[in-house]
């Protein structure tokens, strides 16, 4: 959950002395003692102002901490800490007792969350110079950072899609960094000098603040201004694992990533897959990829085959269907509702037979998802002025539907497979009516 200080919240807290930082002084610390110095209870929330914290305010991409804070009385339960200037500010809800001002506290982060950010946290520097580096480019500006629990990210300034080597190189620059145990030391400067120590390895955002900044550097790796907290060695990280890439928006990239424990489950469950892959291919994992190029290849094969065989039955078919047509003067005409064969397949079998006799008119139709009508004219009937895509408009509208095609050969399809029957009918009686007219 998080909720922001609502600015009735920032009156009341207007003028309070800066609250210190202990997360800062040692990020690991996960309990502290500190007095009560301001209270203020808004929209169901109890916002509380103390004099000193090891909870982190959300900001650098990085979530408000969330714990508790134990009172005489009882507990309150953090469920966000923000920022509003020099002042941290605890966003609680009351499990037990009432907290009030003047009395003292004891503050307890939730550790399992807030070491999990502080090792996604750095893991995004990692990750970020290694993307410089397999990229070539020197200068390479953040366009945000985002760490959070199921997938962090990171969006960077650069207007071409990143490859699949590429990203894999990434991946695996990221790992060899975390499993070197380079020291992460962190202290305060101004941005003037940093950028003048740094030049530009210095990783900042289009967001970040002149004057007093915090530095935050990988061992010959990794520097940037960034207010977050962070574990104090690569190896900490566990592992990086990208998650994901693609384009934001034109000129800027997000990959997606994970660090840690997620990470080894990331691979844990890609190895399980790969390993039931391995035993349904029978096949060893290191020939997975080519035992698959070769089923693809015999798929291809098969699907060759199966449209050759699927053209013979189509023909045969067809050929069944010829004897059932009725002559009309020096033409023939053949309807006929064929419920379970697909558009594609009545197609084939009236093109076929048109092909086969030029005085053949067809008329098919089929509700196989949808109801579908097809209509086709031999060379000799379209000679003579038969034209089946401006007969089939009518047919069309029985089955709610919309239709045509060529003189040659029309389709319409419609939402009302029910009205199939009265719709085939009444494409003869144009297809008819139009004959008649032909012969006066």
């Amino acid at each position: 959950m998080e909720a922001q200080v609502p600015f009735d919240v920032k009156s009341e807290i207007v003028g309070l002395p800066r609250t210190t930082p202990l997360y800062y002084e040692d990020p690991y610390l996960r309990e502290f003692e500190a007095k009560v110095l301001k209270v203020v209870s808004f929209g169901g929330n109890c916002y509380v102002v103390l004099e000193r914290t090891c909870f982190f305010p959300e900001g650098g991409g990085q979530l408000g901490d969330v714990g508790f804070l134990t009172i005489p009385s009882g507990k309150l339960k953090v469920v966000d800490t923000q920022a509003v200037e020099d002042l941290i500010v605890h966003v609680a809800v009351s499990v037990s007792g009432e907290i009030k001002e003047g009395e003292s506290v004891r503050g307890s982060i939730d550790w399992n969350v807030r070491y999990d950010r502080m090792r996604q946290h750095t893991g995004s520097h990692v990750l970020f110079s290694a993307i410089k580096q397999v990229l070539g480019l020197e200068e390479l500006m953040y366009m945000g950072v985002q760490i959070k629990e199921d997938a962090s990210r990171i969006d960077i300034s650069y207007g071409k899609p990143i490859s699949s080597n590429q990203l894999r190189e990434i991946d695996g620059l990221s790992n060899r960094v975390c499993l070197q145990n380079r020291r992460v030391k962190t202290w305060f400067t101004t941005r003037d000098e940093a950028e003048r120590t740094y030049g530009k390895r210095l990783g900042i955002t289009e967001v970040t603040p002149f004057g007093t900044v915090r530095v935050v550097e990988v061992e010959d790796w990794d520097v940037a201004l960034c207010c977050g907290t962070h574990v104090s060695s690569t190896a900490e990280i566990g592992l990086v694992k990208i998650l994901e890439r693609f384009r934001l928006q034109k000129g800027v990239e997000r990959i997606e990533f994970t660090t840690g424990e997620r990470a080894y489950r990331y691979y844990e469950d890609s190895m399980q897959t790969l390993s039931e892959l391995a035993q349904r291919l029978r096949s060893p994992t290191g020939e997975i990829v080519s035992r698959v190029d070769l089923l693809l290849e015999e798929r291809e094969h098969l699907k060759e085959e199966l449209e050759t065989v699927r053209n013979q039955l189509v023909e045969a078919q067809a050929l069944e269907l010829l004897s059932e047509a009725e002559s009309f003067g020096d033409f023939r005409l053949l309807k006929k509702e064929l419920p379970e064969v697909d558009a594609q397949s009545l197609k084939r079998i009236a093109t076929t037979l048109t092909n086969k006799d030029p005085y053949l008119i067809v008329i098919l139709g089929s509700a196989v998802e949808k109801a579908c009508i097809i209509g086709a004219a031999g060379q000799k009937a379209i000679e003579k002025g038969v034209n089946m895509a401006e007969t089939i408009k009518e047919a069309a509208k029985v089955i709610q539907g919309g239709g045509g095609g060529t003189a040659k050969i029309a389709q319409a399809g419609g939402r009302d497979p029910s009205q199939l029957g009265k719709a085939l009918h009444q494409y003869v009686d144009d297809v008819t009516a139009r004959l008649k007219a032909l012969h006066q």
